[in-house]
């Protein structure tokens, strides 16, 4: 019953699934098919995955497959149309074949899929107008396709942990190949046709909705993905960012602590783009914005075309060289000396020198004081030997002009002439002490000295040169004027040089001449002034004067040492020296030494004239009674001691070296001994040592001559003798009363 009951409903329903029904069938699989070719296509297009453009061509492959057999419906038996249905359902298995490899990452050659697809067109085309039997031609090619599509289902299980739309996609397309084993026995009746036709529309919706699922997955994944990475870039952005950040602050930190002066300068515009600190104070800006000034206006060395960068950042090459100076103008208008380096940098993405200056004026001025000072070193040197060898014949000539002055049988104008000849030698002696005394600065002698006295006594001395050059002199001493301690031939050298710099200032000019020397109590120091009216010092040389060989005057006619040498003396005093000058309007020189205490009573200081001292015959006879040993080097020297102290009355004994008189000592006994400081062998000093081991008692009786007194370590042994000394070239008069007057204390014993 049962049985007969399922034979009667199948036979109902193929009475009610007629013809109509499977073309509508028909239909509905076409657009089905459709629908998924235009969700692949655009899928295609989205992802730019060759495996869907594979896959989009198997679907349309079978969509034509199931448009020729539409058209077969109402042509049935039409060969061409067979062929196509064959060759579309191969078409479409070589391109699934195709796309899944693809997709599997295991992609084929294209010439490959070429030519499956001429094969499977042969092979239809074989099927169709050859082999008439349709079924065993058709079953291969659908199951190709079969197996195509479950191949592709079996590559979407390994994604069903990773995406739900996998899952879809495998039961899909692996039922989409199961379907396709049965679609060649679906023509044996309409109800399978109808049946047929509907599944496989049913499946390729559900491929479709696997594949749309899978997508919006893969695109949540890919978001979900880009957006972390996105969180990921932002984070590391914002570390990058505040690196940046960090690192302009150090550099800025860095650019404005920098002590060079940094500017940058635009190598486009050649304008000032920013400066440092360090810039703003060597420009002396004093608020004014360096940028967007022309760099070129500061640092004219530099000059820009702006046409040519490559030749511009050569001009800055070319400037900013190591050890190589250039100006630089400061905006009050004034100029200074700097050197610097350039390089070029990148700022703001345009080209730029980054130039770093610093100011060399005050390194440049040292660097030449220290040659001057190395020279004058070397010149004091030699100046200080030749003076030395100078010393010994001008203290002869002196000698021996004082000798020939006291001979009664020398005419008057003869001994006029001596007196001459003395006086200049005493000149020269001077001008020797003056070079010694600036080769090797010595601490002055200090003494009691009335200010006013020196001024007076060095305007009486210059009288004649003034009154020759008919110049005036008015003096302004001040009557209440203190006393002070100073070195009194410095001091007259020192007002000596002024007074005669004023009249060689007046001697050519027509206009009235004048010579004011004044002095005055001023606070802790007294002031002497020196003014004439001469044409005047040009300001751009005033602050040279006393700068060591500086002179203005014609070659032969000044040395250039004699401010330099006023200016040591009076820093030697503690003292200050400067000058003040207008055009056409004279010049006034300024001498200011500190007042220090001392007694009203001090000695004064007499001169023994070239001719003084007549001795008488009863001196003689007393003078007898001691034995003078000279001790000298120098031949000369020696016999114009003996024969002037022999004029007196001393038995005198003369020896040429330290280790001769030694021996002489031992043998005689000596009242007093005149011995030169510097002889070969054995020198004064080590003859001083000698004679306290032998005779402590003569040590004390040695006058000591030497022509370097300005040395350190001379004067610090006449400093420790505490012996009476002479400075070569001495007056032999003032030698002769330091002799007499020690040969009268008691405590001294003839021979």
């Amino acid at each position: 019953m049962n049985l007969l009951t399922l034979n009667d409903t199948l036979e109902t329903l193929k009475g009610m699934f007629t013809q109509e029904w499977a073309q509508a069938a028909l239909v509905m699989a076409l657009f089905s098919i459709l629908m998924v070719i235009g969700l692949f296509t655009y899928l295609n297009f989205y992802t730019q995955k060759k495996y869907f453009s594979l896959w989009t061509m198997g679907w349309v492959m079978y969509a034509l497959f199931l448009g020729a057999s539409i058209f077969l419906e109402e042509q049935p038996g039409h060969a061409f149309l067979i062929m196509a249905r064959r060759a579309c359902i191969g078409m479409s298995a070589l391109y699934m074949f195709f796309g899944s490899l693809e997709f599997a990452g295991r992609g084929r050659p294209q010439r490959e899929l070429y030519l499956g697809a001429a094969m499977i067109a042969l092979w239809s085309a074989v099927a169709a107008f050859v082999v008439q039997e349709i079924l065993w031609i058709t079953v291969p090619v659908f199951v190709l396709l079969a197996v195509a599509s479950i191949y592709t289902g079996c590559l979407y299980v390994a994604f069903l942990k990773k995406y739900r739309g996998s899952l879809l996609l495998a039961i899909g397309f692996c039922l989409w190949g199961v379907h396709l084993l049965g679609l060649p026995f679906m023509g044996l009746s309409a109800f399978t046709e109808v049946g047929g036709y509907i599944t496989t529309a049913v499946l390729a919706l559900f491929i479709a909705m696997g594949m749309v699922v899978q997508t919006l997955e893969e695109s949540r994944a890919r978001n979900r993905s880009l957006l972390e990475q996105v969180q990921q870039d932002l984070a590391q952005q914002h570390v990058l960012v505040e690196q940046v950040n960090q690192t302009e602050q150090k550099y800025q930190a860095l650019f404005e602590s920098a002590s060079d002066a940094t500017f940058i300068v635009g190598l486009e515009t050649g304008k000032v783009l920013t400066a440092n600190q360090a810039a703003e104070h060597l420009t002396r800006a004093n608020g004014v914005p360096l940028a967007d000034r022309v760099f070129s206006e500061i640092c004219p060395a530099v000059q820009l075309d702006g046409k040519n960068l490559l030749e511009d950042k050569k001009r800055f090459d070319e400037v900013f060289q190591p050890f190589r100076d250039f100006k630089f103008f400061r905006l009050d208008g004034s100029t200074i000396t700097c050197e610097g380096a350039a390089k070029l940098i990148q700022h703001d993405k345009r080209p730029a020198m980054q130039v770093n200056l610093h100011e060399v004026t005050e390194r440049r001025r040292l660097e030449q004081q220290l040659h001057k000072f190395e020279k004058l070193s070397a010149l004091g040197q030699l100046i200080a030997g030749v003076a030395h060898e100078l010393n010994n014949p001008l203290a002869v000539i002196m000698g021996y002009a004082q000798l020939l002055n006291k001979r009664a049988d020398v005419p008057p104008k003869m001994k006029t002439e001596l007196t001459k000849m003395f006086h200049e030698s005493e000149r020269a002696a001077k001008i020797v002490r003056n070079l010694l005394t600036f080769a090797r600065p010595r601490e002055p002698e200090m003494a009691s000295v009335n200010l006013n006295t020196v001024v007076s006594n060095v305007l009486d001395a210059c009288e004649g040169e003034l009154k020759a050059h008919s110049i005036p002199v008015e003096r302004k001493l001040s009557t209440q004027l203190p006393r002070t301690k100073a070195d009194l031939n410095q001091l007259e050298q020192v007002l000596t040089n002024l007074v005669r710099n004023a009249v060689q200032a007046q001697a050519n000019q027509t206009q009235p001449r004048s010579l004011e020397v004044s002095t005055r109590e001023y606070g802790a120091f007294i002031r002497i002034t020196v003014a004439d009216t001469g044409s005047g010092i040009p300001q751009d040389i005033l602050g040279k004067i006393f700068d060591p060989f500086f002179t203005t005057k014609a070659p032969g006619q000044g040395t250039g040492l004699g401010l330099a040498i006023c200016h040591a003396i009076v820093e030697e005093h503690h003292g200050k020296i400067w000058a003040q000058s207008e055009p056409r309007k004279g010049a006034k020189f300024f001498v200011e030494l500190p007042i220090v205490p001392c007694a009203e009573d001090a000695a004064a200081t007499t001169e023994t004239p070239a001719d003084a001292g007549v001795v008488t015959e009863t001196e003689q006879l007393d003078n007898a009674h001691h034995r003078i040993l000279i001790v000298d080097d120098e031949p000369g020297i020696v016999e114009v001691l003996k024969e002037a102290l022999s004029y007196h009355g001393y038995v005198i004994d003369t020896a040429g070296n330290g280790a001769i008189a030694l021996q002489r000592i031992q043998a005689e006994h000596y009242s007093l001994i005149v011995s030169d400081l510097r002889m070969p062998d054995m020198d004064g000093e080590k003859l001083y040592h000698a004679v306290r081991r032998l005779k402590p008692e003569l040590a004390a009786n040695i006058i000591f001559l030497t022509g370097d007194t300005v040395s350190s370590n001379s004067r610090t042994f006449l400093d420790w003798t505490g012996n009476r000394w002479f400075s070569k070239p001495f007056n032999v008069g003032d030698l002769e009363e330091v002799i007499r007057n020690f040969l009268r204390q008691p405590q001294l014993t003839p021979v």
